[in-house]
Order: C-alpha cells, then sequence, then structure tokens
C-alpha cells in the first residue's frame, strides 16, 4: 500500500481497513488489499471478514492453500457464520478433501436453516459423489429460499439426464431474455445442457451461444497476445540446453502422475482408469503445482521476479524443496500403499518446465482429443470465469493451437517421461488403453480397472456424470450434430 493510501486510512477502525482491502481488491491491486486485510486484523482479529478478505487475495494469486489456511482462522474467528463455513468447505472441495467438506456444509446448515451457500455448495458436492436426486434438492432448496438464483437453476438444468427438470426448463426459457449479463451466462449454459437432452441441437446450441456473449460482455474478451507472450516465454527461457545442465536436479520419486490437456480431453476418464488400480490413488484435480510455481518469487525473496524468466536462479536445494512440498501437498490423503498418486489438473500443460526441475522422475500423462468434440465440449460449459479464451469458437481453436506449440517444446526438451492417450481409442478400445496406462507406469495388469465406473469416489468435473457409467461413448463425434455452427473449429481440424 502507498504512503498516500496508508494516510488517508490512518486512524481509522478495523472495519475501515477492511472496506479499503475490498477496494483495493476489486481494483486488483493485491498488494494494497493484502496490506489493508492485515492491518483490520490487527486492529479485529476475531472479525471473520478479513481473513475472507486474505483467502481472496491468496486465490487471486493462486495460492490456494493459503487461502484454505485462511479460511480456517476465519472460521475460528466466526464459528457460527454460515458464509465462511461455505467458503472454507468449497476451499476444502478444491483440495479434494470431500469427508471434510461435507462435514462442514452439514454444520452450516444445522446452524443456518436457510444459508443459500450451505445449500449450493452441499448441491454441487451431492453432484460430485454421484447422487443426483440429493443434488437436485439441494438445489430446489436453495430457489426456494432465492428464487432468482440463477447459478442453482444452472446446475438443476444440467442434473436432466437424471432427474425431471421440466418445470425448471420453461423458467430459464422465460427469464433467459432477461437476465443481466452475469446470470444470463449461468442460465444459458444450464439451459443448453437441458435442451440438448430433448435433441432440439439448434436452440440448444442458440442457448450456449446467448451464454458465452453474455459472459464475454461480463469479463471480457480473450487476450492473445498475452496468451502468445507467456508460450514464447517459456519457450525462449527453457530450452533443452537448460535442463540437460540441471540433470539430476529435484526431487527423484516416481510416486507422482501428472494428466494433462485441454479441458474435456479424457483427463477425468483416464483419471477413472487409473484410479481404480490398487497402487494408484486418484487425488483429483490439485492447484498444488500451480501454487508452487507462481509461489517461486516468494522463495527467492524477491517480489519483482516472475516464473518462468527466474527459472534459472533456483538452486537444486530449493527444487528438491519444491518437489517435497509439492508431494506433502498433494499426497496428503493418499494411502500409504500408493506406489502412483495422479493430480489430474489439466491445466498442468502450463507448469510441466516446474515439474521437469523439481520432479524429473514425475510420470506425464497427455490426453488428446478431436479438436471438434473437445472444443464444442469447452464451449459447452460454464468455466470458471477467467478462462475468457473457452467463450469464442475461434479463441478455443486458436488456445489449442498455441497449447499444441507449448507441449511439443515440452516432449522436445524437458526429458519427461510422457505418454499421449487419445480418448477416441480409449472409448474404442479401454483394455488395450488400460494395458498402455498400467505399463507406463510401471504397474501390473489389474482387471479393476475396466470397472472404473463402480468407484464411489467424488468427481470434481464435468464429465462426473459420464464417468459413472461402463463406457460412455455418447460424446464421441458429438459434433456432427452441431457442424453447420462450429466452422472455427471445422478449419481447426482441417489444418492441423
Amino acid at each position: 500500500m502507498s504512503i498516500a493510501q496508508a494516510r488517508q486510512y490512518q486512524g481509522k477502525d478495523a472495519r475501515a481497513w477492511y472496506d479499503a482491502g475490498e477496494a483495493a481488491l476489486e481494483k486488483r491491486d493485491l498488494a494494497a488489499a493484502l496490506d489493508a486485510y492485515r492491518i483490520s486484523l490487527k486492529l479485529n482479529p476475531r472479525a471473520g471478514a478479513a481473513w475472507v478478505g486474505l483467502a481472496k487475495v491468496m486465490e487471486a494469486n493462486q495460492q490456494f492453500s493459503d487461502a484454505l489456511e485462511c479460511l480456517k482462522r476465519g472460521a475460528q474467528a466466526e464459528p457460527g457464520n454460515p458464509t465462511i463455513l461455505s467458503k472454507l468447505a468449497a476451499a476444502h472441495m478444491g483440495q479434494g478433501d470431500v469427508t471434510a467438506a461435507r462435514a462442514i456444509y452439514e454444520r452450516a446448515i444445522s446452524q443456518q436453516p436457510k444459508s443459500v451457500s450451505a445449500h449450493f455448495g452441499m448441491g454441487q458436492l451431492l453432484e460430485d459423489l454421484g447422487d443426483a436426486d440429493a443434488a437436485a434438492k439441494s438445489y430446489r432448496r436453495v430457489m426456494e429460499i432465492d428464487p432468482g438464483n440463477a447459478m442453482a437453476l444452472s446446475n438443476l438444468l444440467g442434473l436432466g439426464r437424471s432427474v425431471d427438470i421440466t418445470e425448471e426448463t420453461s423458467k430459464a426459457q422465460a427469464d433467459l431474455p432477461h437476465a443481466s449479463d452475469t446470470n444470463a451466462a449461468l442460465i444459458g449454459y444450464g439451459l443448453g445442457k437441458a435442451l440438448e437432452q430433448t435433441k432440439d441441437y439448434d436452440a440448444a446450441f442458440a442457448a450456449f451461444h446467448a451464454a458465452n456473449e453474455a459472459r464475454k460482455r461480463d469479463t471480457g474478451t480473450f487476450e492473445r497476445g498475452f496468451f502468445d507472450a507467456r508460450i514464447d516465454a517459456f519457450i525462449e527461457t527453457l530450452p533443452s540446453s537448460f535442463f540437460a545442465e540441471r540433470e539430476g536436479w529435484g526431487d527423484a520419486s516416481q510416486r507422482p502422475v501428472f494428466i494433462v490437456g485441454l479441458p474435456r480431453s479424457g483427463t477425468t476418464l483416464t483419471e477413472q482408469i487409473l484410479s481404480a488400480h490398487p497402487a494408484c490413488f486418484g487425488a483429483g484435480e490439485m492447484n498444488v503445482l500451480t501454487d508452487l510455481t507462481t509461489g517461486t518469487p516468494d522463495r527467492l525473496n524477491d517480489p519483482q521476479a516472475s516464473w518462468p524468466t527466474c527459472a534459472g536462479r533456483l538452486t537444486d536445494p530449493q527444487l528438491q524443496d519444491i518437489g517435497r512440498s509439492y508431494q506433502e501437498q498433494a499426497h496428503a490423503r493418499a494411502p500409504q500403499s500408493a506406489r502412483r498418486v495422479i493430480d489430474k489438473q489439466p491445466l498442468n500443460f502450463w507448469h510441466l518446465g516446474m515439474v521437469a526441475l523439481a520432479l524429473p522422475n514425475a510420470h506425464i500423462i497427455h490426453c488428446t482429443r478431436d479438436i471438434r468434440d473437445t472444443g464444442l465440449s469447452i464451449y459447452c460449459q460454464n468455466f470458471n470465469p477467467d478462462q475468457r479464451w473457452a467463450t469464442d469458437l475461434s479463441d478455443i481453436a486458436y488456445y489449442w493451437q498455441g497449447y499444441q506449440r507449448l507441449m511439443e517444446h515440452w516432449r522436445e526438451v524437458s526429458g519427461l517421461k510422457i505418454l499421449e492417450i487419445a480418448y477416441e481409442e480409449t472409448v474404442r478400445d479401454i483394455e488395450t488403453q488400460a494395458q498402455k496406462l498400467l505399463a507406463f507406469l510401471e504397474l501390473d495388469w489389474d482387471p479393476a480397472v475396466l470397472s472404473f465406473h463402480e468407484q464411489g469416489r467424488a468427481v470434481q468435473t464435468p464429465s462426473r456424470w459420464q464417468v459413472r457409467q461402463p463406457l460412455y461413448t455418447g460424446s464421441r463425434g458429438k459434433w456432427q450434430r452441431y457442424e453447420k455452427h462450429l466452422e472455427p473449429l471445422m478449419t481447426a481440424a482441417r489444418t492441423a
């Protein structure tokens, strides 16, 4: 925080400093927000809101483990606050700890039966566990409390494969033309899924298109120049000679497995197959690697440093520490018997340079899929609003081309063990693909992997319903139903 800003709030109380933190966060001034929330806590350490504010700063900086700790402190400060409890439960879900999350949601609901955030969070958790009826009950409870809740309506519409949503579909069709951009995006994504179940594909695409146009107006468009510059920085900063000079550095463990690729490329299916093996543990989509990589400037004690340009300053002991820290956090719930622990955060493809330095013996499984199917599926999903590339078919094709360029770089220079798995081959011949996966991980064959759908574990991705079937093939070639709307993806496929 600047001297001028500090003087402005000199002598103010904890609430004023909290408000200053909120204002700074809205302007994306994370440093000022951090300072303001900390001062607010010094003045009143029993106010949970400032701890939540600190958690938001940590999340914005992709320091998810630190955010979880802040929320724990907030819940300790105000143990009866259902909003803080719901945020804490959601943070546990983000770390893959479903048991802790469920207990906290139940506690929040018992303390405040009309807590929208707690009922909604419980609905999401129940979806992840595959209980569509119970999830629908939670979402409908939200809508009883808050009839205009677009998020609950959207998620409920997405359950149309398992739940009767006739009434909600009519409501969405009536609400969509008059909704704000934020709500129109949510309603549109849900309505598209509902109409797709009725095989009205033109109407479904119109709903998806309305959702994406609203999201673009609400959050802005994809910055291709920044995207290209980021990829160029990796390629220029981390050539093959960089890794060769550091051969043997980092933590030597072979336990970590990273499943990467574009979202909707079969990463969840691949993880489910492997996690059915008794020697594997599926940790879900972890943010630990992102946290450690973006936290490199802190490790170097240089806030001006940035990744990857500062990579050359990391020593072998520091890289070993990063490798150990990753495993301590990402493998915390894995049993000792697990020889391989799987992190299936698809966008970890950005961080394979760090993996090559800190965990050089890790196994990388790269999932690929026809860009027409992948791109369509991305376009139809309500992704994090920060994923601005996902709201436009041309941007999706552009992102796909850039990601391919970066993956080719990692294959050529990193020295990592990388196996490519095509989604189409997996659904065509799952046993052969499963054998290939286990051989790559140096694990013996176990027929349990063919019964992956019988697991009771939580699945925190849009594929949660598909992977609970013996083998879901309905998404293969799905692009053909929407072909006339997909010219940017068609062009990308022709030029691949």
